[in-house]
């Protein structure tokens, strides 16, 4: 059978301040979604797999100063 994944972007930002992360462009149909984001308050800077918000943006993201941020595109 075929196996079916999903695309992993991975923004780190070391710098103290939030900076704008150009994200890759995904193949047709697919977009991005946050599975965590340091910097966002609890309970959203974790999301269940499957249960992951869509982007708004799908073209940059802004990651909040010492932070990371893993999006998956699916």
């Amino acid at each position: 059978g075929t196996v079916v994944d999903n695309y992993i972007y991975i923004a780190m930002n070391m710098y103290w301040d939030t900076l704008p992360f150009e994200l890759p462009g995904l193949r047709d149909g697919l977009q991005w979604h946050v599975f965590a984001n340091t910097s966002a308050p609890a309970p959203e800077d974790i999301w269940e797999p499957g249960s992951e918000p869509r982007l708004e943006d799908q073209y940059r993201f802004l990651v909040g100063g010492r932070s990371v941020v893993i999006l998956v595109g699916k």
